[in-house]
């Protein structure tokens, strides 16, 4: 499971007063406790192992002090396929209470990178059935020609953020906001568009639940509209943007449809233009 980073030491006390007793720290480790029949591990990131027996009653026990002071809704943002020639933009935000974060990290939620493809499709289907939240997918033939309106990636997403939160905060008055920086400008802007909430826009945003939970629902979003683009052309799409991987697959779309599969402002390189 993981915890957020912010209650790390929060979560090291509570099992200290339970009667855990610290040991020395496998590699890469904060803390390592024996309590009881269990062994607790946690690491500097916020994932935390359970190994032996009563593992349940530990769990528990991690869990509701990781909840303690988040009875408020939280919302996180983040987004996939950026950087990606293939495929569309997708940005997610999720958001919930404690129930919401509860299952989060039951259920195992953290960076989307360390997840492998079957994995991830599973979790957004969990997270979805836990978890509000609102996702906007662009495919290349819409996102293409709002890049040649904005001509800066960075301000479309923009403005597709201040979309998606608008929607949101119709809605609910959460606790606080947490996104994923990926502009300078991202958190002036949100700041002024809504003045009454707190954002906090962070850099490795995925360490927060439900940041890493909107990346992978975003991502397995991503996912289905890939899958489905591979078998109409009739060969996968590969991840990543090295011309060796995708020079084959673009010989197989048809002539004048480029525009429906790829992002076309990245030359054949790979790099944008």
């Amino acid at each position: 499971m993981k915890i957020p980073e912010d209650k790390i030491e929060e979560v090291t006390e509570t099992i200290r007063k339970a009667g855990g007793v610290e040991e020395k720290p496998p590699p890469y480790a904060k803390y390592r406790f024996r309590l009881g029949k269990a062994i607790v591990t946690i690491y500097n990131s916020g994932s935390v192992t359970v190994g032996g027996k009563e593992i349940k009653r530990v769990k528990e026990l991690i869990t509701e002090t990781a909840l303690k002071g988040n009875e408020g809704i939280i919302v996180g943002c983040d987004e996939a396929g950026k950087g990606e020639v293939f495929g569309p933009l997708v940005i997610a935000c999720i958001y919930g209470n404690d129930k919401c974060l509860k299952k989060l990290l039951e259920i195992g939620v953290k960076d989307s990178k360390k997840l492998k493809k079957e994995k991830i499709k599973k979790l957004s289907e969990e997270i979805k059935k836990s978890c509000n939240g609102v996702v906007r997918m662009l495919p290349p033939s819409e996102y293409n020609k709002l890049y040649k309106k904005f001509r800066n990636l960075n301000k479309l997403m923009e403005e597709m953020y201040l979309e998606i939160l608008k929607k949101i905060l119709k809605k609910i008055k959460p606790q606080k906001v947490i996104v994923d920086k990926f502009s300078r400008e991202i958190e002036e802007k949100l700041k002024k568009a809504f003045p009454d909430v707190h954002f906090e826009v962070v850099t490795k945003g995925e360490e927060n639940p439900f940041v890493a939970a909107a990346a992978i629902v975003a991502k397995g979003e991503r996912l289905k509209w890939m899958e489905k683009a591979s078998g109409f052309l009739g060969a996968e799409i590969p991840e990543g943007n090295a011309r060796d991987k995708y020079k084959k697959i673009l010989t197989l779309i048809p002539e004048g449809e480029r525009f429906k599969f790829i992002k076309e402002h990245f030359n054949i390189s790979g790099e944008e233009e």
